[in-house]
């Protein structure tokens, strides 16, 4: 990409310099790989047109990934993660709509998930070398952030409140909430869905329901009547009253299984579902045995529809009735069927917002004997919240005992987010062991610093030296720079100072220190005393990332004397990012040399 961001760069300055009357010819174009989109069904057109035919290219020879390669992969793609930009992107125009059947209670991920199991994969991968790609656009600057950082600091639970969601919802799916676009506008009943849509939309729900009711009675056969029932009942929750519940229970029932949105098949019964719960917190007792009957139920389906029913009656009764749940999220434990894992998860979850012994003891056994690795992973990390030392107990045990790598790093994950100081000492005897398996003492690492306390920064500088690979010692630099503090930043910019370090190793603590702790002077002779191409990269990035002028002179003195060809490429891409005009004078030389 730096390549052709340098031609591009010069191919302009030479225009420019040249002027209309001897134009540049244009570069011959670089073939497209066969292209790999997936077409849709002939009954679905798209709403843009179909893109040009690309042109044939050669097989390329696959490209084997070498240890040294990825560990460089694993240092920009952290590097990444600590990048403040944001990128403006044109519209893109509307695709036609796929409806996926996606798995209802898939695990919700976050993005501090992705980034701590990065480090630890162990992958071999083959793959084509990427022609070269055009420039990115200049990234706009992002503004300040760090006074209100603790203030948008987002936990799940947090994160699941802006987007409207309960904790539960967002784990286990929620249901539709919006009305779609109007789409048959000849239908006799459009302009009144419109309405209805806009009203429920705007939270006029009175208003909305009666709309969402009035096309049902007026126009039976609209192509909208099914769905607007479904609407109508949802507004008149949303409302609240009992008599608003009963006739929202009536909506629902009136509408059948005829609607046009297929996601409201499954969502109809799940809203069914919420609405005697809210009754049964309001007192009712046929709500609350309804409820009972449905999360009680007997079974092994794998019906989606039917899943989704019986988790929202599992978090209905343990929000208003909770101690009659245990015996049925016994039951719902104790279950060994692959169909009920999912279910599995959604009792785990009710039981690990309790501190009663009941709920200890049934998440523990399910951390130990659940056959199923992800509701395993999930009664480990409810545990790791519960008070006492037998959940951490629990926990340690699982941490220890070898055979399968994946529940040990579930453990080790949640160590870190127990706040028993016991938890701590046990991720610490889990670094310093040798004979545990790398992967694991890195995500100890990366886990052993969760509460950013100092004392953490300074053990793992103390056990720094103890570390055999470049992989954990990279891992400990990682750590110590998410920490943060002055000490940690003097240490860090010991190692990028220390020549007897891995190149990785320094290149790591220079992405962390060299932001602003390294004076921009002693920043710019590092470049010159620095002996391989690994460390002159992140160097150079950091040069374009500090505003001093020295970085600057820097750039234009690599990019004018350098004597090697792609750090020269690179300083000239990152000049470009500059506005300094002195860039396009040293294009201009470089072209006419």
């Amino acid at each position: 990409m730096i390549r052709a961001t340098f031609i591009a760069v010069a191919l302009a300055a030479s225009a420019l310099s040249s002027g209309a009357q001897n134009p540049t010819p244009a570069p011959t174009p670089v073939p497209a790989p066969p292209s790999t989109e997936i077409k849709p069904s002939p009954e679905v057109k798209p709403s843009r047109p179909s893109p040009a035919p690309k042109a044939k290219r050669a097989p390329l020879l696959p490209r084997v990934w070498q240890s040294d390669d990825l560990l460089d992969l694993e240092n920009k793609l952290d590097a990444l993660k600590d990048m403040d930009f944001e990128l403006v992107t044109p519209p893109i125009p509307p695709e036609p709509m796929i409806d996926f059947d996606f798995d209802l209670a898939g695990p919700a991920l976050t993005l501090e998930h992705v980034w701590d199991a990065m480090p630890d994969m162990d992958f071999d991968v083959e793959m084509p070398e990427m022609p070269e790609m055009p420039p990115m656009p200049e990234l706009a600057p992002m503004p300040d952030l760090a006074p209100i950082a603790p203030a948008i600091a987002f936990s799940e639970d947090a994160l699941a409140r802006v987007q409207g969601l309960s904790p539960f919802e967002r784990q286990f799916g929620g249901i539709t909430s919006s009305p779609p676009e109007s789409w048959n506008q000849s239908d006799p009943a459009d302009s009144l869905y419109r309405l209805a849509r806009e009203a429920l939309n705007r939270g006029e729900y009175r208003r909305a329901a009666e709309l969402f009711g009035d096309i049902t009675q007026k126009f039976p056969n609209s192509a909208y009547a099914a769905d607007a029932r479904y609407w109508k009942a949802f507004a008149l929750y949303r409302i609240g009253s009992s008599n608003d519940l009963r006739a929202a229970l009536v909506s629902l029932q009136d509408s059948g299984a005829a609607y046009r949105l297929a996601s409201l098949r499954t969502d109809a019964p799940v809203l069914a579902t919420r609405i005697r719960a809210a009754l049964a917190a309001q007192g009712d007792d046929a709500a609350r045995k309804a409820l009972n009957q449905t999360a009680a139920q007997p079974g092994a389906s794998c019906d989606r529809e039917d899943l989704a029913v019986r988790i929202e009656a599992l978090n209905s009764l343990g929000q208003t009735d909770p101690e009659s749940t245990t015996p049925i999220l016994s039951r719902v434990l104790a279950r060994r069927d692959d169909c009920s894992a999912t279910l599995r998860r959604a009792a785990l979850y009710i039981l690990g917002r309790r501190t009663d012994d009941e709920a200890r003891n049934l998440v523990m056994g399910a951390a130990r004997n659940d056959p199923d690795i992800r509701v395993r992973a999930e009664a480990l990390r409810f545990l790791a919240a519960m008070p006492g030392d037998q959940p951490l107990a629990t926990i340690e045990e699982m941490a220890r005992t070898p055979g399968n790598e994946q529940l040990q790093r579930a453990a080790i994950e949640a160590l870190g987010r127990s706040d028993n100081p016991r938890a701590r000492q046990s991720l610490r005897n889990i670094i310093e062991r040798n004979d545990i398996a790398e992967n694991l003492r890195m995500t100890a690492l990366s886990s052993v610093d969760a509460d950013h306390t100092p004392d953490n920064g300074a053990y793992i500088r103390s056990i720094y030296p103890k570390l055999e690979s470049t992989r954990l010692k990279a891992a400990a630099v990682r750590a110590v720079a998410r920490i943060g503090g002055n000490d940690n930043d003097q240490w860090l910019l010991s190692i990028v100072r220390n020549q007897n370090e891995a190149s990785e190793v320094r290149t790591s603590a220079l992405r962390y220190a060299g932001r602003s702790t390294i004076p921009i002077g002693d920043l710019a002779k590092m470049y010159d005393v620095a002996g391989d191409r690994q460390l002159r990269e992140q160097l150079i990035a950091l040069y374009s990332r500090r505003d001093e002028p020295q970085a600057t002179d820097k750039l234009l003195e690599i990019a004018r004397n350098g004597t090697d060809p792609d750090m020269r490429r690179y300083a000239i891409s990152a000049l470009s990012r500059k506005n300094d005009p002195r860039t396009k004078k040293l294009l201009q030389e470089i072209i006419d040399k």
